[in-house]
């Protein structure tokens, strides 16, 4: 065999491999635990509104890693990520926040999964309101029957003109 004959046998059976793996794959859409992981992100951010800790805790595993947009936003461990959601609390007011998502896509195994959505957050601080775009990707793990948080990425636009 010659070699443009080997690169045309190679590139036939990565596009064969391709076609059998996406449709092995299931699309995120038809798999029904992924509702479990959308329900996850709502009481994560239904608690985060609330400014309830407790709350925000029971959706993470204990082992948890958690990253903003900027440099050093990473959080990690139980501890650092109590006293990072602290400081979330403080830049809006209780009960003062809602998240309205856009796009979500995700994949789930047995135990381990992924989720990726943008949308909007709106909410009020000492009575002013702001509202900004929000991606949020999150890998998500069973534990103990239940899904929980793993790990989050959340990044906001932080230059241009932001509205309400």
């Amino acid at each position: 065999m010659n070699r443009r004959n080997m690169i045309a046998a190679g590139v036939a059976s990565l596009s064969a491999a391709t076609v059998t793996s996406s449709k092995a794959q299931k699309p995120a859409e038809s798999n029904p635990e992924l509702a479990d992981v959308k329900v996850l992100l709502k009481a994560h951010d239904d608690a985060m509104t609330g400014h309830d800790l407790d709350g925000v805790l029971a959706t993470l595993a204990d082992d948890v890693a958690i990253m903003g947009t900027g440099p050093g936003e990473m959080w990690s461990g139980t501890d650092e990520v109590k006293v990072a959601y602290e400081h979330f609390f403080m830049v809006f007011d209780k009960g003062e926040q809602d998240f309205s998502y856009n796009f979500r896509t995700g994949n789930l195994g047995a135990d381990m999964g992924w989720m990726v959505t943008s949308g909007t957050v709106k909410g009020k601080l000492d009575s002013e309101e702001f509202a900004y775009p929000l991606n949020v990707s999150l890998t998500v793990a069973k534990k103990g029957g239940a899904w929980k948080i793993q790990a989050m990425h959340f990044s906001t636009l932080t230059s241009g003109e932001v509205t309400a």
